[in-house]
């Protein structure tokens, strides 16, 4: 009896302790439970509110421009910075004179509708393909130094070194502008083959020829034509987009941003050819016979003369070739823009667009390797012939103190 009722003693007692430790175990679950729920809850709220408290202020930065900064510090450790929140950063120092003049005037100008945009640029009496660069060129100065014949070799190959590199660089842009929006841009080139068939009707357009005497100046010619087209074509796609859509279409932003580059190579060729009459100008302290002669040396091949702008009239004759009376369009368009009666506007020959793209590509492609055979070619002559000069001249020198040598005597 003794024995059974110390087990049943010792069975109530580990049963008493397994249940105390069981209790404890949940109880201790329970609070540390208790103790963990309330922290993930607060660290999600408050991680989503900081968000959203980010978003909000990022966005009120965005419309104050920069006047707002981000003061707010969060528990998580911030991610490193990138270019573009340094710059709005940056952005956020105070604002100057000059800066609130540039936003006022660009605050203007994104404040002119489409219809003003419209009427502006065909206004205009100034002809797109005259005076590329915007400035005003009244010739060569004439108290410059006058550079030495065996230098000028040299510099003229520097310049059309600059012209390479610069027309390089702007085909390498628009290479790189098809590339990127391949399907996506108004004027799609990349199906060539498939309406190269029809080239023969755009003969007309220009195509470099490398051998004519007077290169850079045929080239100044070529590329004013280019501008023109641009030109006449937008305005007539520009009037259309008046009409029915009452805002820019995609192919008036890409006939402005071919425009554009046209004239930019245009710039560029006006100044290899001041450059260079620059470098050929006659100076003051010269002779009536050197002036002349040197007048004489702009009119040779390598050299350009001065330039000259195509009048409307001979470019306008040349632009009714297209399939696309685009004389007739833009008279309509400037009359349009002008409040006056206009007929009708039509769409743009999708060929015209396609064609002058392409080969205006393919000049800039013919143009930069041109430049490259003509910088070439040059192997500046007056240099060796300075040279070849300047050996003899020495040799009778030594030639001449040897006689003098043998002509002493000897005792002396």
């Amino acid at each position: 009896m003794t024995t059974s009722v110390c087990r049943l003693r010792a069975n109530s007692n580990n049963n008493n302790k397994t249940a105390n430790t069981r209790e404890t175990t949940t109880a201790t679950q329970t609070a540390n439970a208790a103790r963990r729920r309330p922290t993930i809850s607060i660290k999600s709220f408050t991680s989503t509110q900081l968000l959203l408290l980010s978003i909000l202020m990022s966005q009120l930065h965005q419309f104050a421009g920069g006047g707002i900064g981000l003061a707010m510090a969060a528990p998580a450790p911030a991610p490193a910075p990138t270019p573009a929140s340094v710059s709005v950063s940056a952005s956020a120092s105070p604002p100057t004179a000059a800066s609130h003049v540039r936003l006022r005037l660009q605050k203007r100008e994104d404040t002119l509708s489409f219809k003003q945009r419209f009427r502006l640029e065909l206004n205009s009496s100034v002809l797109e393909w005259s005076n590329g660069c915007g400035g005003n060129w009244t010739g060569p100065a004439n108290e410059s130094r006058v550079v030495r014949p065996q230098k000028r070799c040299a510099k003229h190959k520097k310049l059309l070194r600059t012209l390479q590199n610069k027309t390089g660089l702007e085909l390498r842009q628009l290479k790189f502008e098809n590339i990127h929006r391949h399907g996506n841009e108004a004027i799609d080139i990349s199906k060539h083959d498939q309406w190269k068939v029809q080239s023969s009707q755009y003969n007309f357009l220009p195509r470099l020829n490398s051998s004519n005497k007077n290169f850079l100046r045929r080239v100044h010619h070529d590329i004013q034509f280019y501008v023109a087209s641009f030109s006449y074509l937008r305005h007539a796609q520009l009037h259309f987009d008046y009409e029915n859509w009452q805002t820019q279409s995609a192919l008036s932003a890409e006939l402005l941003r071919y425009r554009t580059s046209a004239r930019n190579i245009l710039c560029l060729v006006e100044e290899a050819i001041n450059a260079t009459n620059r470098l050929y100008a006659p100076s003051l302290n010269q002779s009536q016979q050197e002036q002349q002669q040197q007048k004489q040396q702009l009119l040779s091949p390598g050299v350009v003369g001065s330039i000259k702008t195509v009048p409307r009239m001979a470019m306008e004759k040349r632009l009714l070739q297209f399939k696309t009376p685009l004389v007739e369009l833009h008279n309509q368009a400037v009359l349009a823009a002008g409040n006056k009666a206009a007929a009708k506007p039509q769409e743009p020959h999708v060929l015209d667009a396609l064609f002058l793209k392409f080969q205006y590509i393919e000049y800039l492609k013919h143009l930069t390797k041109a430049l490259a055979k003509q910088r070439t070619k040059r192997k500046c002559k007056a240099k060796a012939a300075a040279k070849k000069q300047t050996q003899p001249r020495v040799k009778s020198r030594a030639k001449h103190q040897q006689k003098q040598k043998q002509k002493q005597p000897k005792g002396a």
